[in-house]
């Protein structure tokens, strides 16, 4: 894998951030983080991200809402949502993939590994 893949992480649960960074660092990406929708979206904008993944349920700002203004912004980048239930509802036009946020590591990484191949 390229180690120039940039992939922006945003979550409000300080944990699950630094475990799910952690996962990515280790695979051999770079991963800029941020714990709410506002920081993510102002990270977003100053930056090339390959890929966003970010909590469904963010504080403030929604990650449904988030991924809205990003995809307007930056088109082209994929977009992962998080969330504890994959409940239909919870699906944003604007995001590329949902999945639950207790996934195995395994399964996670190969999930990226499809949004952003080499």
């Amino acid at each position: 894998m390229s180690k120039s893949r940039v992939i922006l992480c945003a979550d409000d649960d300080a944990t699950a951030l630094a475990v799910r960074s952690q996962i990515l660092s280790r695979a051999g990406y770079i991963v800029l983080t941020a714990s709410d929708g506002a920081a993510a979206l102002e990270l977003f904008k100053c930056i090339r991200a390959d890929l966003i993944i970010m909590d469904h349920g963010l504080a403030g700002i929604s990650g449904k809402q988030v991924a809205a203004e990003m995809k307007r912004l930056k088109p082209a980048v994929p977009i992962v949502l998080l969330s504890s239930s994959m409940e239909p509802h919870l699906w944003s036009e604007h995001a590329d993939l949902l999945i639950t946020s207790g996934m195995p590591a395994a399964e996670f990484l190969r999930a990226v590994g499809k949004l952003i191949p080499e």
